[in-house]
């Protein structure tokens, strides 16, 4: 028995929250839609450097991005 770790993004929330669109985050952090696509639909995870930075463009803490779970049931 292991334990899965999920970091489920909350990107999309605050986006909504500021009324700004994931071409713009792109655009200011350099990377494409497809791959700032996967951040937000939790298909992969940005490195904590890129995390920061979503955190300073988003006026928030990195905690409220992501959503920390684990599951024990793997």
């Amino acid at each position: 028995m292991g334990v899965s770790v999920m970091l489920k993004p909350k990107i999309k929330v605050r986006l909504a929250e500021l009324n700004m669109k994931q071409q713009e985050l792109s655009k200011k952090l350099g990377v494409t839609k497809q791959t700032l696509n996967s951040w937000v639909n939790g298909r992969s995870v940005p490195t904590l450097e890129t995390s920061f930075r979503i955190a300073k463009y988003l006026n928030c803490k990195v905690d409220d991005l992501f959503v920390y779970e684990e599951d024990d049931n793997t």
